[in-house]
């Protein structure tokens, strides 16, 4: 009978649908009361996307954000009792409701904010700083074994830590400001696609842009490409890109490791 109830009672606070729990209530009072219950449910779930997405709701304001916020929580309710991260969809739901809220850059915002709260809360992980096995000679400076033939032919992953995120408008710079509570002039904020890196170096967030060729490197190790393959997508676009700095980064930052 509790497991019932409290089944019950958890699908009436995560949908609003009263269904089994009328069973174990009086018509008219207990059922009013219950709304108490369901109201602070919801301004919790709304709370945890305020934390999460603090860029979206400075720049959208309270009661725009709460608008944006609630339709959202309704059909999307938490799936478990921690709100930590909760809000995974909420970028593409910002994006969705744009002719809404009348702000077409929003959803990069709320990119950034979602890549942010997933790097910070991402477990560490056991990255190599260099390839298995090859610990003989590198090219100097770069960490990056001497090896390059055997190097272009490894799989690699990107680290938990790591995020690249698509961006349809500039909004690195103001986001920055935002998160960091940086004083400054207003930031034009121009329409045109950006690929961004967040990652985290130990308690250190860190983010940039990438250019182009840089992120298509990035992407392609991070789709499960070899190194080599990833490589000839980005020179494919700059025959000039500097493979190697790129890649001697990622390995610093421990951003990069290989499949044994």
């Amino acid at each position: 009978m509790l497991d019932e109830y409290t089944g019950a009672f958890s699908r009436y606070l995560r949908t609003g649908t009263v269904g089994a729990l009328a069973g174990f209530c009086v018509e008219g009072v207990d059922l009013g009361r219950l709304r108490v219950y369901r109201n602070g449910f919801l301004k919790a779930c709304i709370d945890a996307l305020r934390a999460n997405y603090p860029s979206v709701e400075r720049v959208a304001g309270e009661e725009r954000f709460a608008a944006l916020a609630r339709p959202f929580v309704e059909a999307n309710p938490p799936g478990t009792a921690s709100l930590v991260e909760y809000g995974e969809g909420f970028p593409q739901h910002v994006q969705d409701t744009r002719e809404a809220h009348g702000l077409d850059w929003l959803a990069s915002f709320a990119a950034l904010d979602r890549a942010w709260t997933e790097v910070y809360f991402a477990e560490d992980d056991d990255i190599e700083a260099a390839p298995p096995g090859r610990d003989s000679g590198a090219l100097p400076g770069s960490g990056v074994p001497s090896d390059a033939e055997a190097l272009m032919n490894l799989c690699g992953r990107l680290s938990p830590r790591v995020r690249l995120v698509s961006l349809d408008h500039c909004v690195l710079d103001a986001w920055r400001r935002i998160r960091e509570g940086e004083p400054g002039p207003r930031v034009e904020i121009r329409h045109a696609p950006r690929q961004v890196l967040v990652w985290r170096s130990g308690a250190e967030m860190l983010y940039r842009d990438l250019a182009v060729p840089e992120h298509a490197f990035i992407a392609g190790v991070a789709a499960g490409r070899t190194c080599g393959e990833a490589a000839g997508s980005a020179l494919d676009l700059d025959a000039e890109f500097d493979l190697v700095a790129t890649f001697a980064s990622l390995l610093h930052h421990r951003m990069l490791s290989f499949e044994h």
